[in-house]
This record gives C-alpha cells, sequence and structure tokens, in this order.
C-alpha cells in the first residue's frame, strides 16, 4: 500500500496518508495542500517468533531496542 509519512509546511502536522495513484493528500487538521514528505520506515514480520516473549523488540521501528518504545 502507498502509505506515505508527511509534514504541513502550513500547520507543522505531522501525519501518514494513503495515496492512491495521481491522488493528492491534505492535512487533516487544517486542509493545507503545503506538504512535505518525510523518510518512513517498514516493518517486516518475520517467521522467527520473536517478539517481547522471544526477547525480540517489541517495536517496529527499531531492532536495537534503543527507543523509549522497545525498553
Amino acid at each position: 500500500m502507498p502509505l506515505y509519512d508527511f509534514v504541513c509546511g502550513k500547520c507543522g502536522h505531522a501525519f501518514e496518508a494513503l495515496v492512491m495513484g495521481g491522488g493528492q493528500p491534505v492535512c487533516p487538521k487544517c486542509r493545507s495542500t503545503e506538504l512535505v514528505k518525510q523518510m518512513s520506515t517498514f516493518a517486516a514480520r518475520t517467521g522467527g517468533g520473536g517478539g517481547a516473549e522471544g526477547g525480540g523488540s517489541k517495536c517496529a521501528g527499531c531492532t536495537g531496542r534503543s527507543c523509549r518504545t522497545c525498553r
């Protein structure tokens, strides 16, 4: 799915938007189209069963357990 991260150039609101085809996303807060596309990360699921019980990271955003979500 084409899910992108944006920051609104007008109000500064950060959000994700599903963009299909040539669609133009708008800020959900102020309805502006002055958006800056951000670099985003992705999550992948493996069959290893990591998770919290297996000693792996709880979040999909990092693998080094360095963010506060993983602690």
